[in-house]
C-alpha cells in the first residue's frame, strides 16, 4: 500500500517541533534537510518511528530525515503546509532568521560548517549533475555500443551539452550560493559570470602582467573552482545589508549594486579568487597526493570510508570540490571514483542478511531494501541506514569490503566522465582504461562483505 505523503509531512512538522521552529527546509536525492531554531523541540525518537521515515541523521541544528525516493513528494507536502515560510526549491523566505544557527547555541566546528555550508550550496546542483552526466553517458553508450560516429553532429551536441555544467560550474554554483546566502542574484551572477568571461581570461595571453589600480592580478583557473564563487558571494551577503544602512533610501537601488561590484570584484581577482583556488587545491590534493602516491592506497581509504561519509554529508562536499574539478579539468575522475564498490557491497550487505535472517520480516525487509538500492541506480541509503547500519555488523563488512573494492579500482586506474554513481544505468561512463579492475574491484568487494557479513550474522532482536 502507498504510504500517504500528506500524513508523513504533517507527522514530521509535528515531531520537529511544528512550523514555527524550522527555520529552514530544503532536499537532496534522499534527504529531507529541516533547519530548526530549537532543537529541544524535537523529538527525534518519535520522527523515525514514522512510516516512511528510514532514519534521522543530526547535523547541527539541522535533521536531515533519510525518505529514499519519495523525498521530493514530502517536500512539496511540508512546503504546503509551512505556507510563505519555504518556497519550492526549499530555501525560507528572508524573515531575518540566521540559518546559520549561531543565535541558537550552534555548537558545531568551523569545520563542520564549512562543510554543511559547502553541502548546502553543492546539493541543489545534483539534479543538474545528473542531468548533464546522464547526457554524457548517453553519449558514451550510442558511440560505443551502437558504434555512432564521434563527428556526428548529434553526438557533438550532447557533448557540448554534458560538458556545459563544468564550462559555466562557478557561475552554477554562485546560483546556488546567492540562495543559500539571500543575496542578490543578479550581482551575485555576473560577479562570478566575471571569472569565466573569455574576454577576461584572454588578458592573460601570452604572459601578459595584469594589474588592478597597481596591484598584480594572479593567472589562476577558475573554470573547476568552487571557493572563489562562494567566498565572494558570502562577501556579498555581508557588504550589501551594511551598505544599505550607510546609504539614503532614495540611493540604494544604484548605488549598492554599483559599490558592491566596485568593491567584491577587485577583492575577487587580487585575493579572494587565488586564495579561494589555492585553498580549494589544497583539500583536493589530500586526494590527489595520496591517489599520486599509491592509488592502491587511496582506492582502499576512499572504499573504506565513503558510506561513513555519506552519513555525514561530507561526501557532496568533496564530489563538489575534487571529482567535478577532476572532469572539468581531465575529462575523467580517477580518485573519489574508487568509491564505486562501496556502493555494491552495501547492496550485498542487504542481500547476506536477507538470506541469513530468520525472521520472515528482516528477509523481506533486507531483500527488498537491497534490491531496490541497486536498481534504484545506487541510491544505497534505503539499504544502509534500513538494514546495514541498524545491524551494525553489516556495515562494519561493507567498509571492509569497500576498502578492499577500492583498492583493486585505484590499481587499475579506472575512471568516469562524469560525476554519477555506478550503477547499471551508468555504466557507460565509466567505460575505458581500468573498466575491467571497476568490474573486478566491486566483485571482488561484495563477495568479501556477502561472506563477512553471512559469518558475523546480526542480532535479530535489534528493533
Amino acid at each position: 500500500m502507498a504510504v500517504n505523503k500528506k500524513e508523513i509531512a504533517e507527522h514530521i512538522i509535528e515531531y520537529i517541533g511544528g512550523a514555527e521552529n524550522i527555520s529552514d527546509v530544503g532536499y537532496c536525492m534522499t534527504r529531507l534537510r529541516v533547519g530548526v531554531k530549537d532543537s529541544e523541540k524535537v523529538d527525534v525518537k518519535k520522527l523515525e518511528k514514522i512510516d516512511g521515515v528510514i532514519k534521522v541523521i543530526i547535523l547541527g541544528n539541522q535533521y536531515q530525515v533519510v525518505l529514499g525516493g519519495i523525498v521530493d513528494e514530502v517536500f512539496n507536502e511540508v512546503a504546503q503546509l509551512c505556507g510563505d515560510k519555504v518556497n519550492v526549491e526549499g530555501e525560507v523566505a528572508d524573515d531575518g532568521i540566521d540559518d546559520t544557527g549561531s543565535d541558537h547555541g550552534d555548537k558545531r566546528s568551523v569545520v563542520g560548517k564549512l562543510v554543511e555550508t559547502i553541502s548546502g550550496i553543492v546539493t541543489p546542483i545534483i539534479p543538474a549533475m545528473l542531468a548533464c552526466g546522464f547526457v554524457k553517458t548517453l553519449s558514451v553508450l550510442l558511440t560505443v555500443v551502437f558504434k555512432v560516429s564521434e563527428t556526428n553532429s548529434t553526438i557533438q551536441i550532447l557533448n557540448v551539452f554534458s560538458d556545459t555544467l563544468y564550462a559555466f560550474f562557478p557561475i552554477i554554483i554562485g546560483w546556488s550560493a546567492a540562495k543559500r546566502f539571500k543575496t542578490n542574484m543578479s550581482v551575485s551572477l555576473v560577479i562570478v559570470g566575471f571569472l569565466v568571461n573569455p574576454a577576461f581570461t584572454a588578458l592573460f595571453n601570452d604572459g601578459a602582467k595584469v594589474t588592478f589600480l597597481g596591484v598584480p592580478v594572479t593567472n589562476v583557473y577558475y573554470g573547476s573552482s568552487i571557493l572563489p564563487a562562494i567566498l565572494s558571494i558570502y562577501l556579498l551577503s555581508k557588504l550589501e545589508p551594511a551598505l544599505r544602512k550607510i546609504i539614503p533610501g532614495a540611493l540604494r537601488s544604484i548605488f549598492v549594486p554599483f559599490l558592491s561590484v566596485l568593491i567584491i570584484v577587485p577583492l575577487l581577482i587580487v585575493a579572494i579568487g587565488p586564495i579561494g583556488v589555492w585553498g580549494g587545491n589544497l583539500f583536493a590534493s589530500i586526494f590527489t597526493g595520496l591517489y599520486a602516491l599509491s592509488p592502491i592506497l587511496a582506492g582502499a581509504l576512499i572504499g573504506g570510508t565513503w558510506q561513513i561519509l555519506i552519513i555525514f554529508g561530507m561526501h557532496i562536499a568533496i564530489l563538489g570540490l575534487v571529482s567535478v574539478p577532476n572532469i572539468a579539468k581531465f575529462g575523467r575522475d580517477t580518485v573519489i571514483m574508487t568509491h564505486a564498490p562501496s556502493l555494491i557491497c552495501q547492496v550485498a550487505a542487504g542481500l547476506a542478511v536477507g538470506l541469513k535472517a530468520k525472521n520472515p520480516e528482516i528477509k523481506k525487509n533486507a531483500t527488498t531494501l537491497a534490491l531496490t538500492s541497486f536498481f534504484a541506480g545506487s541510491v544505497i541509503e534505503p539499504v544502509m541506514y534500513g538494514v546495514n547500519l541498524k545491524y551494525k555488523k553489516p556495515f562494519i563488512a561493507v567498509c571492509i569490503g569497500g576498502a578492499i573494492g577500492g583498492a583493486i579500482t585505484g590499481a587499475s586506474f579506472a575512471g568516469t566522465t562524469a560525476p554519477v554513481a555506478f550503477s547499471l544505468y551508468t555504466i557507460p561512463a565509466y567505460l575505458g582504461a581500468g573498466f575491467t579492475g571497476l568490474l573486478l574491484g566491486c566483485g571482488v568487494g561484495a563477495a568479501v562483505t556477502f561472506v563477512l557479513t553471512w559469518i558475523m550474522g546480526i542480532d535479530e532482536s535489534i528493533d
